[in-house]
Parts: structure tokens; sequence; C-alpha cells
């Protein structure tokens, strides 16, 4: 009987790669796919078509008239991830990773220090690809990055470990409300036995008989201003490295030199400045109100820029300080700034930003490039945007 792949994005590419590897037959379904694939379907064939198991793509949303009609069927709809934990029979310790902010540079940080401490390791995930990937394949160490649309959807998933970093509000148009959101990322809880999460927020406690997680290192040892990462990452970091108990003496000081290594990832709190005068701070990837606010509590003196769509967010959470001097957004971003006593400019679009910017920095300026919002109106991802505000500083280099 097939199996129906609905979505064919990088997910939905991974599961047909997956069914062809195990010979498995299946229909592909996707509003947006226009080619003609022999596997494709189109959503007259739903009903018609004998279907024992639909494996649903991140993003599609709960309330869809398609996925009604299949859930209707009584078909059993699932994940890659669902699929990925029928099939890994290898005896791999998996770690799910979760939170609204830092999600994939934990991800990345912690694969690359288990690497270097001599663990076999995988990232994956919404790090970037699905972990049907590597299901037949032995690790010492699986870190899957669970998005909030993931774990919505997943039925199952054996984790050794969870952690699960902070919450905010963020994607409230997809999940309908802070509550919907908060739901789906507390669903890691189902998954891992609670003697192994670790979570900070006291919202979740009431979800899972436990309190949030209390630091058992001393972090008056580390001077965590020394490390390019937001103070609240390395801590859960190094709280995450000593939860794993190694064995090994001296583990978390390990860690912590290897965080002062680490240069930022790009698009995340990324320094790009070409002199001492101005500091430039490509941010791209902060596209919530919790990650902006992380921004400018590490800034002085700044010029602040919004930009994308706020998903429903509650403008109340943008945390403003009088570290930030001037304000530039685009007109029909849906933010309230009313209480914000310092200079705001209004642009009819991100594009005019350069010459807006041209008139308003002074020596000594920071410009935070942290945009609080998702970056699909403009740019095809905040990679792109990211890009763009980099292009921007590039000319002011070649201009100076």
């Amino acid at each position: 009987m097939n199996k129906l792949i609905y979505g064919y994005g990088v997910t939905g590419k991974s599961v047909e790669a997956f069914f062809i590897k195990k010979n498995i037959p299946y229909k592909i379904f996707d509003e947006n796919l226009n080619e003609n694939y022999d596997n494709k379907i189109v959503k007259d064939e739903l009903l018609k078509e004998n279907f024992d198991e639909v494996i649903l793509s991140p993003g599609i949303q709960e309330n869809n008239d398609t996925l009604d009609l299949l859930r209707k069927k009584n078909l059993s709809v699932i994940t890659d991830i669902d699929l990925f934990d029928k099939y890994h029979k290898q005896k791999s310790k998996i770690i799910g990773v979760t939170g609204t902010n830092g999600k994939t540079t934990f991800v990345k940080l912690l694969n690359d220090f288990l690497d270097l401490e001599g663990f076999k390791t995988n990232a994956c995930g919404n790090i970037g690809e699905s972990p049907l990937k590597i299901v037949d394949d032995d690790y010492d160490y699986i870190i899957i990055e669970l998005s909030s649309y993931q774990l919505h959807h997943t039925k199952s998933v054996r984790l050794d470990y969870g952690i699960l970093l902070n919450i905010a509000s963020d994607h409230l148009d997809w999940h309908g409300s802070l509550e919907g959101y908060i739901e789906a990322k507390s669903k890691i809880f189902n998954f891992v036995d609670k003697e192994n999460v670790i979570f900070y927020d006291n919202i979740f406690s009431n979800k899972n008989s436990r309190k949030p997680h209390v630091s058992k290192i001393n972090l008056e040892k580390f001077n965590l201003d020394e490390i390019s990462l937001p103070a609240e990452l390395s801590r859960s970091f190094l709280d995450m490295i000593n939860f794993l108990n190694f064995d090994r003496e001296n583990t978390v000081e390990r860690g912590y030199e290897y965080l002062k290594r680490i240069n930022p990832i790009e698009h995340r709190f990324e320094n790009i400045s070409f002199n001492d005068e101005v500091i430039y701070i490509n941010d791209s990837k902060a596209t919530n109100f919790h990650a902006v606010s992380s921004a400018i509590s590490r800034v002085k003196n700044a010029i602040l820029i919004l930009h994308g769509l706020t998903k429903n967010m509650p403008s109340s959470e943008l945390k403003l300080t009088k570290n930030i001097k001037k304000i530039i957004k685009p007109k029909d971003m849906k933010l309230d700034l009313g209480n914000y006593g310092g200079v705001l400019i209004e642009i009819d679009s991100i594009y005019d930003l350069k010459n807006v910017l041209l008139k308003e920095i002074e020596k000594g300026d920071t410009v935070l490039f942290s945009c609080g919002g998702s970056s699909f109106n403009d740019f095809n991802n905040y990679e792109d945007r990211g890009h763009y505000f980099k292009k921007i500083v590039d000319e002011f280099k070649n201009e100076n």
C-alpha cells in the first residue's frame, strides 16, 4: 500500500529518498508542485487512493483543508522524525534540542565539541537535513534540532537527552496563539525521561512535574563576557556537556575554552565592522523580539534596524533600553513603538536603508541590524537579508 508524502520541500525529498532506498511505494502531494513527476498526485485523486500513512512536511499547518480530508480517512499522519524513530535500530544516544532562539547555534556548538572530544556525532533535523539520511548509520551521539512545527506533528521519537533552551512568542501566526506554540514546544517532554531533560522557564513546570534546571556549574569561575555568544546560550552549552556526564575530568573547563575560540556564526550577532569609528552588527537571524532584546542588551549607543513579518507577536516583548538612541523600521512593519522615547525613523522600504544610514550614523555609533521579524516579505530568507546588510556595509567601506 502506498505512503503519501505531503509537502515536497527539503523534508519531503528526504522522505522520498528514504522510501526509494527501502523499496517502499509512495505518492507525492504538494499544492505548489508544478513539475510532472511520475509519483505526483493531484488533490482530486487523494481520496481515491489507498494510503496507509501520510508523512507530513513540518511547515504544513494543522488548519489545512487537505489535511482535514486525509484525517477523515483515519490515516496515520506522521513526520520524518517518526520514521527515523521507527527505523533507526542502532544504539546511538539521541539528544533533542528545542527552544525559541539559539537552537541551530547550540546544536552546531554541541556537535563540534563532541567531535573534538573524540565522539562520532551527527547534527540533523531543523538544522538542515532530515535524520532519515543517517537512519542506518551508527553514532555515539545524534543531535536533532526540533522546531515547533516538527514537534507539533511528531508522535514518537526516543530521546536519551533533551534541552529546551528558552521560550518567547514566535510563529503565533502558525500556531494560532502563544498557548499553542508553548504546547508544541512542551511535546519534547513526551519523548525523554524527565530526569534527562533540561529546561529553564517556569512556564513548563506544570507540564512535567519538575522544577527548572539549576546549574550545577560554578559560573563565577568563568567569564562569559569573553565569549562572542549570548551568555544565556553559553550557560546552556556548559550545562548540557556537564549533564551528559562523559566521566572525564575537566570537561566543563574544556567546554569553556572551546567557547572562547568560537567566532560568531554568520547572521547571528556577527560583527562586520571595518574600522573603530562605527560598529556594525549583522543579526539578521533575530526573527523574534526575544532575540532582538538579547542583542540590545549587548550594545551601547545604537541605531536599531527592524524589519519583517512579526507573526502576531506582541510588541511588548521587544525590550528597548536607553542604549537604543534611534530605530529605523519600514512603515509596513506591524509594530507598536508608542512607548519608545528615542528617535523613530520610518522608511518606505528596507531598500532605502543605505541612504537613511548615511544621514544618521555618527562616530561612536553601533548599527544593529537585528530585525525582529521573518524576512519573507522582501527576501528569500534571513541569510539573503543578512547579505543585503553586509553589502551596504561593504559599500560604506569602499566609499571611505
